[in-house]
């Protein structure tokens, strides 16, 4: 699921101030310089400092060759954002940036977090115009390493799309549909994966993409594409849930990939990204035979429900025919936008081992408001909820002003998160794995984020990260 166009928009101007310091990664005192950013040997006096965590016992120290060093600590394991400001030829200017104080020690998973990769191209070719990304080419090797890396960083869930565009296993029932560049396809090592997973306390879940991004198949079976009211294929390469075809070959690569990876410990299910509306002969007949009228002629709000109540029930068969292969496999379902307004359909309709993970990728954003994770929640409750912040490995900028933006951001989507009770975090990567440093970053957020009232992490963020800093000495 792709963020919105235009993201990467810067959101402030350039840091003026430069924070030089050995490493990001922190354990006990440290010591950093700031410093002009286009002058490192550059005058500055009157430094102010905003560091919520903070500590030290001596002034700041003038360098002979510009700039100041400060030492200290930090008093709390987690993401730390600092504010700095000081006087240049006779104005004011600013800087921020930050550090992570790190677990003196491996540290173990006390809720669900981890990371959502695509073993095939997923709907990477739409976001790029190329056909394969990174992960897709990954050696059993490189994603050993990554899961042994996961379990000493406190991160326990690995989602793993099997199928979308192509599918990212070999597929016996649809051999033409194999995605010819997933490594996955040619070596099949997902099952020795997911026991290496368990040898580190990390648990594998295998994600479906249902009746939407089935672009191959679509292309071979275009009766059963999702047709708009205009009778044209819509976006994102969605599949009609009513046709035979299409339920036929939802269930067929849910067998396949069970049987060929027993050991999975859970189904995730990604809904279409496409409108759910369609027009399709076998949907106009299944929504006349549900409500006795024409779907062409009812307003747009009714159809949606009729659309939202189909694919739960879809669902219930889904859920079922998982567990007939695995009844401990673990069910998730996770939301997309035209489901946001139904959330009761999903809490009547479906089997109380469902749960729901929540998607938001609005870093940028700089207010509060109620998303969708709190209707999700208020409706099932947290411990029925995970979350799906943004972590992309594109989503981490080098501009300092959308580093900061994007870290403290995601300090607040996670934090929201945690305000109302949901502390499982899956962060979508997709198509690439970011640096240890960043992943670090994200393990250190679920386990220690701001938390305290929304609405002060917008207002201030820094008055926000102090007060709850304070509370928690």
């Amino acid at each position: 699921m792709p963020p919105p166009d235009g993201l990467l928009t810067p959101l402030a101007p350039a840091e003026e101030l430069l924070v030089r310091a050995a490493s990001r990664t922190v354990n006990g005192e440290f010591s950093f310089d700031v410093v002009l950013q286009t002058d490192p040997a550059a005058p500055l006096s009157n430094l102010s400092l905003t560091f919520p965590g903070f500590t030290t016992a001596v002034a700041p120290v003038a360098l002979p060759d510009g700039g100041f060093r400060l030492r200290g600590r930090l008093t709390h394991a987690g993401f730390h954002a600092l504010a700095v400001s000081a006087e240049h030829a006779g104005r004011r200017i600013t800087g921020r940036d930050y550090f992570l104080a790190a677990e003196s020690a491996p540290v173990r998973a006390e809720h669900e977090a981890g990371y959502y990769v695509f073993l095939g191209c997923g709907d990477y070719p739409i976001i790029t115009g190329r056909e394969t990304h990174p992960l897709a080419a990954w050696t059993l090797a490189q994603w050993k390493a990554l899961v042994e890396w996961m379990g000493a960083h406190g991160m326990n869930r690995l989602w793993t799309l099997v199928n979308g565009y192509t599918l990212a296993y070999p597929s016996r029932l649809y051999p033409q549909l194999r995605d010819r560049h997933a490594r996955n396809v040619h070596d099949n090592f997902l099952r020795e994966l997911i026991d290496h997973g368990h040898a580190h306390g990390v648990q594998t879940y295998l994600m479906f993409a249902t009746d939407g991004h089935a672009r191959d198949f679509s292309r071979a079976n275009p009766e059963a594409a999702r047709l708009n009211a205009e009778g044209q294929p819509c976006h994102h390469f969605g599949l009609a849930l009513e046709h035979p075809l299409t339920r036929r070959y939802i269930f067929d690569i849910l067998d396949e990939v069970l049987e060929l990876y027993p050991n999975a410990d859970g189904v995730a299910v990604h809904p279409t990204e496409s409108d759910p509306d369609r027009f399709n002969p076998e949907s106009l007949a299944a929504y006349r035979d549900a409500t006795g009228r024409d779907l062409r002629l009812d307003p747009l709000q009714v159809r949606r429900a009729w659309h939202n109540r189909a694919f739960a029930c879809f669902l219930r068969e889904f859920g079922a025919r998982c567990h007939r292969h695995n009844p401990a496999l673990d069910l998730v379902m996770a939301n997309c936008w035209w489901q946001d307004e139904h959330v009761e359909t999903y809490r009547a309709e479906l089997p109380s081992q469902w749960r729901v993970a929540v998607w938001h990728y609005a870093w940028k954003e700089k207010s509060a408001t109620r998303w969708p994770i709190y209707r999700w929640t208020e409706m099932f409750g947290p411990a029925r909820i995970l979350y799906v912040p943004t972590s992309q490995s594109y989503l981490y900028p080098t501009d300092p002003a959308l580093v900061m933006d994007r870290h403290i951001g995601t300090d607040r989507l996670v934090s929201t998160a945690a305000a109302l009770g949901v502390r499982n975090t899956v962060y979508f990567a997709g198509w690439d794995i970011a640096t240890e440093a960043a992943r670090q970053l994200d393990a250190l957020l679920v386990r220690h984020p701001t938390g305290g009232p929304v609405r002060a992490l917008y207002e201030d963020y820094f008055a926000a990260r102090t007060a709850a800093l304070s509370h928690s000495s």
